[in-house]
C-alpha cells in the first residue's frame, strides 16, 4: 500500500503542475479477499493524500459510495464535476464541513478504475466557482491512466 500511496502523490502533484488544478487529493479503496482469488474493492475508501490544500481537514474524510462527489463517481464509475460545490443540487452534502474549511468550490471527482473496478478516486479543485471544461478534466483523467 506504500508504494500505491507514493504513486497517488506523484498523479497529485502531476494534476497541480498543469496550472488548471491548484488542489489535489484523493484516495485508494481498500482491497479484500482470499488468496488466489481475485481482490474485491471496498464500497468506501479515505482521503488519505492532499496536495495544494491549506489544512487538514480532507485527511482522512471517509467517502462512502454514492456520498458527494467522490461517492458518485465512486458508484458510477465514471468522473464527475460541480462548478460550487456547496451549491450543486447533482451531488449530497455530507462533507460540506470538510470543503468549506478547505475553501473549495469548483471540484471534479476522477476514478481509478483497474479491470473494471474502482480502486479509488483522485480529485481536482479549485477555490473559485468556473465551470472546469475539457482541459482540467482531461489532465485529471491522463493522471489517472499513469497510475
Amino acid at each position: 500500500m506504500r508504494g500505491e500511496s507514493v504513486e497517488v502523490r506523484a498523479a497529485l502533484l502531476r494534476m497541480r503542475r498543469s496550472g488548471l488544478l491548484p488542489v489535489a487529493f484523493g484516495g485508494l479503496v481498500p482491497v479484500s479477499g482470499t488468496p488466489g482469488q481475485p481482490q474485491v474493492p471496498g464500497r468506501a475508501f479515505r482521503i488519505t493524500e492532499l496536495s495544494g490544500t491549506g489544512g487538514d481537514s480532507l485527511r482522512g474524510l471517509g467517502i462512502t459510495t454514492g456520498n458527494g462527489l467522490g461517492g458518485k463517481a465512486l458508484a458510477m464509475a465514471r468522473p464527475y464535476a460541480v462548478t460550487d460545490y456547496r451549491i450543486s443540487r447533482v451531488i449530497s452534502h455530507e462533507y460540506d464541513a470538510a470543503v468549506a474549511a478547505e475553501g473549495l468550490r469548483s471540484v471534479l471527482a476522477v476514478p481509478i478504475v483497474v479491470h473494471r473496478r474502482v480502486r479509488g478516486v483522485l480529485y481536482g479543485a479549485l477555490r473559485q466557482p468556473y465551470a472546469l471544461g475539457d482541459r482540467p478534466l482531461t489532465v485529471a483523467q491522463d493522471a489517472v491512466r499513469e497510475l
